[in-house]
């Protein structure tokens, strides 16, 4: 694994469900609330609402991508990401970088 201290991750509610791309200096393994507490206090109302409801319903799964060894690498992979998963045919909702 790389040693980057920038992480590409995802959300989802399950196996089949990919809702959000995005990117953290925060480790997705090890402080997942704190992810999810800084997504649903972000600007992006869709996020935060979705966030939100899943935490509430107990719904919501993070998982790391990849590590990025700067901010701008990690904003190009996030991107990289949601196309490749959009390919794939997932309805992954959002994107940020």
């Amino acid at each position: 694994m790389d040693t980057g201290s920038y992480y590409v991750f995802g959300l989802g509610s399950g196996a089949d469900d990919l809702h959000y791309i995005g990117w953290t200096e925060k480790s997705p393994g090890r402080e997942p609330q704190q992810i999810y507490s800084d997504l649903a206090g972000s600007g992006r109302d869709d996020v935060a609402r979705w966030v939100t409801q899943a935490l509430d319903s107990g719904a919501i799964d993070i998982f790391e991508i990849e590590t990025a060894r700067s901010a701008e690498d990690a904003r190009e992979c996030a991107q990289f990401w949601g196309e490749y998963y959009r390919w794939l045919g997932l309805e992954v909702k959002a994107v940020l970088c």
